[in-house]
């Protein structure tokens, strides 16, 4: 059994994830943390995230009332808020998964760092389809990189603060990586904030003559809830380091 805490659990995915692990045997949810203030802060994580019912855990408005009780903190929130986990994580050297996008530069090398001393596993994005996808993009970036033109259409809803999108970035990286030709900032990213669009992230090889697209779009949003839960029993017992969805799914044991 994984013992668990979810942050922000009113949040799109931190209410799917909580749905999600309630139904899996193997994990707990233990308690959650929201930002002080927050009008369900002492109630039940179970009413609260849309489980439909009460579990026996609650909601806290500070981390380390409930820290110790856990195995891991799963994260899907707020910037601000993320970093406070992450330095309590850090302090009762707690595994912490990070699904939180949006860092600066110097916040994301503090999350880096952190893997020196605690699992830390950073997910901008928990769809196995999607990180799949970056494995496609790496393979086309090292046969197509320097015969093309590579750019990034990334689609989500107005709500989505951060842009462009920490799978985007994330796409980027790959394909700089894998091309022959091309840095990070060779690729251009454009993003679209509109409505209530669902995720969407397009990635075109631009040829004389021809072109290739790959892309994903995300109709509900259930399928990153279900690779969160994996990462939870993936991590389960892990080692201080930095560990991504592509070491989950190569692992045969989930």
């Amino acid at each position: 059994m994984v013992k668990i805490v979810i942050t922000a659990p009113r949040g799109n995915m931190a209410r799917l994830i909580a749905q999600e692990a309630y139904k899996r045997k193997n994990i707990q949810i233990i308690g959650a943390v929201g930002a002080p203030g927050r009008d369900y802060i002492g109630k039940d994580v179970g009413i609260v995230s849309g489980v439909g019912f009460e579990i026996g855990a609650l909601v806290y408005d500070d981390i380390d009332e409930i820290i110790e009780k856990c195995d891991m903190v799963v994260d899907f929130s707020t910037v601000e808020l993320s970093v406070r986990i992450l330095e309590s994580c850090i302090r009762h050297e707690k595994t912490f998964i990070c699904g939180t996008t949006g860092f600066s530069c110097e916040q994301d090398k503090k999350m880096t760092e952190a893997a020196d001393v605690i699992p830390m596993m950073k997910a901008a994005n928990t769809s196995y389809v999607v990180n799949v996808m970056k494995k496609l993009l790496g393979e086309a970036a090292e046969k197509l990189g320097n015969k093309c033109k590579i750019e990034i259409i990334e689609m989500h809803s107005e709500t989505k603060k951060d842009a462009p999108s920490g799978t985007a970035v994330e796409i980027a990286e790959e394909i700089s990586e894998h091309s022959p030709d091309k840095n990070y900032e060779d690729i251009e990213i454009h993003s679209v904030r509109a409505g209530n669009t669902p995720s969407s992230h397009r990635v075109v090889f631009g040829c004389m003559g021809e072109k290739m697209e790959i892309s994903h779009d995300a109709y509900d949003w259930r399928c990153y809830a279900s690779g969160a839960c994996d990462a939870v029993l993936f991590m389960k017992g892990k080692r201080a380091g930095l560990y991504t969805m592509e070491d989950v799914i190569e692992d045969n044991k989930i």
